[in-house]
Parts: structure tokens; C-alpha cells; sequence
């Protein structure tokens, strides 16, 4: 089974134009039991081949016909319908022998659903057969084969050489194009082939004539199990004689040869857009604005003030779309700012109640977003089997992508080129998102090893003054080392750290202690005897159990006991040996030899040399012990010095990766364009040069000209980059430029400038000492990349200028030509035609537009019919104004007589497009 379509406008039918019944009296081939098959057998078959449409083409005979159809509406009308049931429409059709010189020739007639058996009886009359339905072997028309398909054609139907190049077909056998066959041909805009490249290498002629016909399939089935292996897919939004009709003339884009249905939908598209209570939209009671859109090609048409940009600024605003024009469009921001806001007296749009829905279908899911100008409400909600439920937003930009220009956006991007990198930055090949999260990453990275190297330097920065102090110390303790008193404080020193290193006597008084603790655990409790029967023969026996185990605790408690009093023999052993050891003796030696030299100086009155001495020995192991850290941060600074060049080198790599990415999506995108090319300079755009360093360095505007950019005077530090601007040479030199230029900004600052920028010197000398990390961000600053847009006025030529040089159609057309050449996302465009001429039109849209919307959505506000007709609108929405309020008038395919009525009364020029399309079919409007 297909899965169900259930979007407005066109969709691709699967048809299998040939296919016979019971009435045929060759049906079988043989198995004479198949004429005796019901008609629910029958369509069983069509069902089960995945058929939307069949036409039913018995030999000279419609017999078949009416059965079918009412069995058809049969099964539709069960309320409980076979698991093999689906929609399938029935056109009435027939297989004419057509008796054309010597030849018998079939040719096919198919009739709209709507008409019967009667209708293909009536033919045939008319063509001579009034008898010998279903044979084809002796039953023939009286007219030939011209006058058959005009008599097909004149009562409403479509006439189709039935297997043109096989068995009975006008073309079996053919080499060449005789003036009888081309008379044929040119009577018929369609025929059924067997090998669909029969005559792609014919006679020129032949080929030509050929190349003109919609090359259809059908599977000529004449058993059941035959039904549907051979079809085509035609595209309309309702089956019928009508829509096969314009199918098969602009069989280019509406007829498909192949077994893959080829209803895809977008990954990501735009289902429906509500407006409810805006000011002249969605005010009607109970009944909001509601336009429901197709997954590939929209348009949307109107007169003047029917509300078409309504419907385009309410889609950008409910997909929070835009806040990309304060980068990319200002202007078009400033007026969608008005078009929401009431401002001067003049009142918005927008009311407190106003809300906007936008459902989108991603990836098999629906969401809906939501707005509100009370900001009240879920902004995404995703439909479950329960209904809409709230999820987390996320990224709406990333998880919903869609892309929205205006004419206006297009002419300032025309003229802003940075808000064209803007739009080659969002595409998923340049993804600059992401690449903008790595930049800053190694960028914060950068700033911190910087801040860190200041941070090392600090600390070296009192390297010297440690050394003096150092000196000193070390000058004072060796005068007083050789007054003999340095070595009995040394032998004080040492034999006192000894001692008080060694264990003391409390460990074995806390482990004797514990152990006598445990021994005093080391006992049963008494055994109950209350709780044991003496007559029990059993008591006896545990009561002996418990006694052996209470008299085994006991041995142990008193082993624990023995085993504390060993650990104070040990301790009592441990002082007595400690006190008669030489190294006792050293002790008391030093002791007392400390205490001769505290007697001298307290005899002087000079105790505080002693006190001072020790102060000298700290400050001096302080002292080395810095000197000591300081080697490892002049190590450290060195590591950081490294890791410094290393992040720098890594961000110009990251810029380059930037450059890169945005040429190689220009040159898959735009690649050989007729029409426009796209180059990239890298740091090349220096339109915010002077505002970008000002801010940088905190500058403020209008100050410091002479010493930052004069152009009266031809001086600054910024005059090189005016000279480079004007001759758009040696694009190679602008990365040194950048680097001298944070050179002599730094040198200026760390006071190594000539001095000849007078107060920017002070300037930049007291931002050094206050805020260091200003010149940081200079380093780790480049400017943009500049992308230079160039456009041909003849396309043919292979000549480009350079885009600020065009005309308003000029500068549209090369925008337009970006914007159609990329992207899988929806694509919404208002007006795209303003500014264009009709051979742009045609050449650079409509084209682009085929080319586009099998693989996304697009919706297109348009003036122009040659967008609407030729770009084949899958579904056309056709917007009134009335009560003062904007309203969906009609929608629906090209097919659709009304729709087609409308396009040529709103639209001017309307009738010459379908002219052109459909060449030769009179539409009746």
C-alpha cells in the first residue's frame, strides 16, 4: 500500500493506460476460464499492483466498462473494505483497430472517469465500428487514422498509439519519417511504447517527431496477473481527463517512467500556517486564516493588497526567522519592526491576541510552532495519538531550517555582501555554528595562556631583587658562622631534629592499652538456663559446648594480658638502651654546648643575635626556595611561550578552514554559472576596518585620526589598508599588513614607537598597564572575509562585471541565482520577478525553480505567471481581500479550470503563459 497523501495540489499518479477485460475476446490468451472472472477479481489485481488509475481498452469495445465502475464504487462504499482495497479511479477507454492504408493500426481512447460505456459506443459508431465489439482481428474503423484521433479528440478525449513501435503499431518497423506518418503524428501528443528509447538514435526526422510525444507505458494486460507491470506516473491533483491532458503536454516535468513512486516528501516542510486575530487577518469568527501548503512548490498569488506578504512576514515571524535581518537585511528589519508595531500614528498589525501557528513535518514528525504577541503558549509542540504536546524548543534555527527573502532582502544583500556570507555561512556545508564553537574554544585558550604568561612574568619580574636579599642573608650568616657559634647551632639543630623525630614512647603505651581492652572483652555471658529443660537429653550436651568455649576465651584474655605487659617491658627496654647509646651522648653533648653559647650571649646582653640567626637561616632557605620555583617558572614560560605560537597558529588555520569551506560551497553551488560568480578574499573585507580597531582598542570615534585614519591627510596607522582597498591587488599581502599593523600597535604600547602618534602613545601605554588584555584580542583579531559578487549581462558571453556596477535586474538576478542554487530547506520568496525582464524570468527562476523543488519545498509570492505556469505549481493559493479582511479565495493545481481562470484574470500575461506551455491544447477558461 502507498502511503496516504494528504496535501492540496498536484501529486503523482501511478496510471497503467492499457488494460483489457472479459470484453476483449482474445482475454485469456487461450485460457478461455479467465472470460468467466468477476469483476471484484479484476480490481483486486489493479489494487494489489499499487494502481492509482487504469484505463480500461478493450478491443472496439466499452462492454467492460460500466461493471467496473459500479463494482469500483461498491467496494468504496463497504464500510469494511478488503485489506487489498485502495482508491483507484476507472477511465472509460478503448482499443481501436484502425484500418489505415494497408495497415491495421491500434491506437487507445481515453475518456474522463465521469463518462460510460455509451460514450465510447457513440465513438466508435462514429469511426465506423457498429459491430464486432471486441475482435480485433476482422473489426476495423471506416476513417483513417487522422480522422479517428480528431473524432477522439473533437468528444472530449485523448488519443494514444496503442505499442507505437511494436506489434500493430503506427511506428512497427519504421526507419524513417514518411509525410502520411508525419501527418499521424502530429494529431497525437502522446503514444504507448515498448522500449521507451526505441528512437533515440532514429533518422533525424523520425527522432524529432518522436522527441515531441509523451512517452507513456501500459502493460496491454490481458490476464488479471498482467494488470500494472508496466505503468507511468503523471502528476495532477484530482484524476481526470483534464489533468491527463496537461500531463501528458508537459510531459518534461509531469510524466515519469519508473517502478519508484516518486511522492517524496522533504525532510523538513512546511505543512500549514494559521493566523488567528491579526488586524485584517484571521478575525472572522471562528474561522482563522488557515492556508494548508504542499511539500514541494507553492505559489501564492492575489491582486494588490490581497495580503501575500502578510502570509510571508507571518511565516518569518512565527519561525523566529527574523532575527537573521538585523545581520543580514537592517532595512528589511526596520520595516517588519513597523509591519508588527504600531508606531507615528499609524497602528500594527498585530494585536494582543494575535497568534500565529506554523506546522511543520520533520523527518516523519509533525510539530507545530507557535507566536504569540502576549508571548503566551508552547512555542513547539509536537502531535502525538494524545494531540499537541509541549517539547523543549532547542535550536529552532538548526532542528526546523527554512530560509526567507523577500525582494527587498534580495536587493540589500545585493548591496551587503556581508549579509551574503551570512547566508553561505548557515548552509550545513559551511556550518560556521559550528565552526564559530571551535574558534572560541581555542580562542578562550588563547586568552588564558596569555593571561598566564603575564601572570609568569610577574613573578620573574622580582627574580633580581630575591638574589640581594639572598646576598644579605647569606653575608650575615657567615660572619656569624665564623665567630665558631655556626657549628655547635648546626650540631644543636640536627641532633634536636633527631630527636624529635624519633617515635615516642606513646605508641607502646596506646597499644597496650588497647590490647588490655580487648582482653577485657574476651568472655562469654553466663549460660541460660532458663531457657534449657535439664530433662532435655540435648541440654546437657550444648551446655558442655558453651563451658569449653567460655574456658577457651578465658586462655586467651589472660594471653592478651601476658601480651600487654611484654609491650611495657619492650617500651621500658627501648628507654633504657635510648639512654645509654652514644647517640644519647652526642645529644647531651649538643645540648649542652647550645646551652654554653645561650649563657655568652645572655652574659652580653645580646640575646637577640641568636633569635636573629635563626630568622637568617628561614629567610635564607625561603629565599633559595623561591629562586628554586622561579627556575621552573622561567620553564613554564617557555611551555607557555610555545603553547601561545601554537594557538595562534591554530586559529589562522581555523580561518583558513573557514575560507576554505565557504569557496568550496560557492564552487559547488554557483560552480559554472551563466549568470554570477562568487570569489572570496580572505581578511578582505574592510568595510568596519577602522570601527572594528577603534572598538577593539576602545577608541573612541573621532579622536586620534590622524594617529588611526586620515584620509584628508593620507596618514595613520590604517592608511596602508585604503591603498590595498583601492588597487584590489596583491590580495597576498594583506596577512602581513594585518601583522605589521598589530606590530606597530604593541610597539606603541610597550613604548617602542617613533613617537610621532602623540597622544594615541599615552593612549595605548596607560591601556597596557590597565587593561593587558586588550591587546590580546587585537592578536587573536582579523577582519572578515570579503566576497566579492560579479554578475554577466550576457550570459552567453562568459564576461563578468562587477555586481555594485549592475542594474536593479542585474543585482536581482545574480542574488537570485545563489539563493536558488543551494539548500534542501524550505525556500520561501516574495516577488522574486521585481527588477527581472521575462527572458530572466524564465531563464534564471523557472529553471531554478525545477531544479529545486524536487528535493525541497518552495513558496513563492508572485506577479508573474511564467513563474506560476511554467515552474509547474504543484498547488496554486489564490488570496482575496474582502470584508477587511485577507482570505484564501481558492487552491488548487494548474489542471483546475477555475484555478487557471484566476491566474489569467489576476495575473497579466496569464493566457500567454499557459500558451506557452500547453502549445497547442485550447484551454477552455
Amino acid at each position: 500500500m502507498s502511503e496516504k497523501w494528504d496535501f492540496p495540489g498536484s501529486k503523482w499518479w501511478k496510471f497503467d493506460f492499457h488494460v483489457h477485460t472479459p470484453a476483449s475476446d482474445d482475454y485469456g490468451r487461450e485460457d478461455d476460464s479467465l472470460k468467466n472472472i468477476e469483476e471484484d477479481v479484476w480490481l483486486q489485481q489493479a489494487m494489489l499492483a499499487g494502481l492509482d488509475c487504469v484505463v480500461v481498452t478493450d478491443h472496439n469495445s466499452g462492454g467492460w466498462v460500466d461493471k467496473l465502475k459500479a463494482k469500483n464504487r461498491e467496494l468504496r462504499d463497504l464500510e469494511t473494505k478488503p485489506e487489498w482495497y485502495r482508491e483507484l479511479t476507472i477511465f472509460p477507454g478503448v482499443e481501436v483497430t484502425v484500418a489505415d492504408s494497408v495497415n491495421r493500426v491500434h491506437l487507445l481512447a481515453v475518456f474522463d472517469p465521469s463518462c460510460d460505456s455509451q460514450k465510447i459506443t457513440a465513438v466508435l459508431g462514429k469511426c465506423g465500428i457498429d459491430s464486432g465489439f471486441g475482435d480485433d482481428k476482422s473489426t476495423s474503423t471506416t476513417t483513417g487514422f487522422v480522422e479517428t484521433a480528431k473524432i477522439i479528440t473533437a468528444r472530449g478525449g485523448i488519443a494514444i498509439p496503442a505499442h507505437i513501435d511494436g506489434k500493430q503499431g503506427l511506428l512497427e518497423d519504421v526507419t524513417s519519417l514518411t509525410p502520411e506518418l508525419g501527418k499521424s503524428l502530429e494529431v497525437v501528443f502522446a503514444a504507448e511504447f515498448c522500449d521507451l528509447h526505441k528512437f533515440d538514435n532514429a533518422e533525424q526526422s523520425l527522432k524529432k517527431a518522436t522527441d515531441r510525444l509523451a512517452r507513456i507505458a501500459g502493460s496491454d494486460a490481458h490476464k488479471p496477473e498482467e494488470i500494472g507491470r508496466h505503468s507511468s506516473w503523471l502528476k495532477m491533483s484530482r484524476p481526470s481527463i483534464e489533468g491527463v491532458k496537461l500531463a501528458l503536454m508537459d510531459h518534461e516535468y509531469c510524466v515519469k517512467n519508473q517502478s519508484e513512486n516518486p511522492n517524496l516528501l522533504p525532510d523538513v516542510f512546511l505543512s500549514k500556517l494559521t493566523i488567528k486575530d491579526m488586524r485584517h487577518c484571521g478575525r472572522i469568527s471562528d474561522q482563522p486564516f488557515v492556508m494548508q501548503m504542499h511539500p514541494h512548490f507553492n505559489a501564492v498569488i492575489g491582486g494588490r493588497g490581497t495580503g501575500k506578504s502578510t502570509v510571508i512576514e507571518s511565516i518569518r515571524i512565527v519561525s523566529r526567522r527574523d532575527q537573521n535581518l538585523a545581520l543580514e537585511a537592517p532595512r528589511v528589519k526596520e520595516r517588519l519592526d513597523k509591519f508588527m508595531n504600531p508606531s507615528h500614528g499609524r497602528e500594527g498589525v498585530m494585536l494582543n491576541e494575535t497568534e500565529l501557528l506554523l506546522e511543520v513535518h520533520r523527518r516523519g514528525k509533525n510539530y507545530q510552532l507557535r507566536w504569540r504577541y502576549d508571548s503566551q503558549g508552547a512555542v513547539l509542540e509536537q502531535q502525538t495519538a494524545d494531540g499537541w504536546q509541549a517539547v523543549e524548543v532547542g535550536d529552532l534555527k538548526e532542528r526546523f531550517p527554512l530560509s526567507i527573502f523577500s525582494q527587498k532582502q534580495i536587493d540589500e544583500l545585493a548591496t551587503n555582501p556581508r549579509g551574503l556570507l551570512e547566508v553561505v555561512d548557515r548552509a550545513p556545508e559551511v556550518n560556521r555554528a559550528e565552526w564559530l564553537s571551535r574558534w572560541e574554544n581555542i580562542k578562550s585558550q588563547f586568552l588564558q595562556l596569555r593571561e598566564r604568561r603575564r601572570e609568569l612574568l610577574r613573578q620573574l619580574s622580582g627574580e633580581e631583587q630575591i638574589r640581594a636579599k639572598l646576598k644579605d642573608v647569606e653575608n650575615d650568616l657567615k660572619q656569624y658562622e665564623e665567630k665558631g657559634h655556626g657549628e655547635i647551632l648546626k650540631q644543636y639543630q640536627k641532633r634536636s631534629q633527631q630527636k624529635n623525630g624519633l617515635p615516642g614512647d606513646e605508641i607502646f603505651d596506646e597499644l597496650a592499652s588497647d590490647i588490655r581492652e580487648l582482653a577485657s572483652t574476651a568472655e562469654l555471658s553466663d549460660f541460660p538456663d532458663h531457657l534449657f529443660d535439664d530433662q532435655d537429653e540435648t541440654t546437657a550436651e550444648i551446655k558442655s559446648i558453651h563451658q569449653q568455649s567460655a574456658q577457651g576465651l578465658e586462655k586467651i584474655s589472660e594471653s592478651l594480658v601476658q601480651l600487654a605487659e611484654n609491650v611495657d617491658a619492650l617500651k621500658t627496654q627501648r628507654k633504657t638502651s635510648i639512654a645509654a647509646s652514644r647517640w644519647n651522648q652526642a645529644v647531651q653533648a649538643s645540648i649542652a654546648a647550645y646551652a654554653g653559647v645561650i649563657k655568652e650571649y645572655q652574659e652580653k646582653q645580646s640575646q637577640l643575635s641568636i633569635s636573629v640567626y635563626g630568622e637568617w637561616v628561614q629567610q635564607r632557605n625561603q629565599l633559595q626556595q623561591q629562586l628554586h620555583k622561579l627556575d621552573s617558572v622561567r620553564d613554564e614560560v617557555k611551555t607557555v611561550e610555545k603553547q601561545i605560537d601554537e594557538t595562534l597558529k591554530k586559529l589562522l588555520e581555523l580561518r583558513t578552514e573557514l575560507l576554505e569551506k565557504r569557496r568550496n560551497f560557492l564552487g559547488q553551488v554557483i560552480g559554472s554559472s551563466a549568470f554570477v560568480r562568487m570569489e572570496l578574499v580572505q581578511f578582505g573585507d574592510l568595510s568596519t576596518l577602522e570601527d572594528d580597531y577603534r572598538s577593539l582598542l576602545n577608541l573612541e570615534a573621532e579622536r586620534f585620526t590622524s594617529s588611526v585614519y586620515d584620509e584628508e591627510s593620507r596618514q595613520g596607522l590604517l592608511w596602508p589598508f585604503s591603498q590595498w582597498e583601492g588597487s584590489k591587488t596583491a590580495e597576498s599581502d594583506l596577512p602581513q599588513l594585518i601583522a605589521t599593523i598589530k606590530t606597530k600597535t604593541n610597539d606603541i604600547a610597550n613604548g617602542r614607537g617613533s613617537g610621532k602618534y602623540g597622544g594615541l602613545d599615552k593612549r595605548l601605554k596607560k591601556l597596557l598597564e590597565t587593561q593587558p588584555a586588550v591587546f590580546d584580542q587585537l592578536d587573536a583579531w582579523w577582519p572578515e572575509d570579503m566576497l566579492r559578487v560579479k554578475y554577466s549581462k550576457d550570459p552567453s558571453s562568459g564576461k563578468f562585471d562587477d555586481l555594485e556596477k549592475g542594474s536593479a535586474g542585474q543585482k536581482a538576478a545574480a542574488i537570485l541565482a545563489f539563493l536558488l542554487s543551494h539548500g534542501d530547506e524550505p525556500l520561501i520568496i516574495d516577488q522574486p520577478e521585481d527588477d527581472l525582464d521575462n527572458a530572466l524570468i524564465y531563464d534564471l527562476i523557472v529553471s531554478q525553480i525545477h531544479h529545486n523543488k524536487d528535493r525541497r519545498q518552495l513558496v513563492v509570492v508572485t506577479h508573474n505567471p511564467n513563474i506560476v505556469v511554467n515552474g509547474d505549481s504543484e498547488l496554486v493559493h489564490i488570496l482575496k481581500f474582502e470584508n477587511g479582511q485577507v482570505q484564501i479565495d481558492q487552491q488548487g493545481g494548474l489542471e483546475e479550470s477555475s484555478i487557471r481562470e484566476a491566474i489569467c484574470t489576476i495575473m497579466e500575461g496569464g493566457r500567454k503563459a499557459f500558451d506557452k506551455r500547453y502549445k497547442r491544447i485550447t484551454l477552455e477558461v
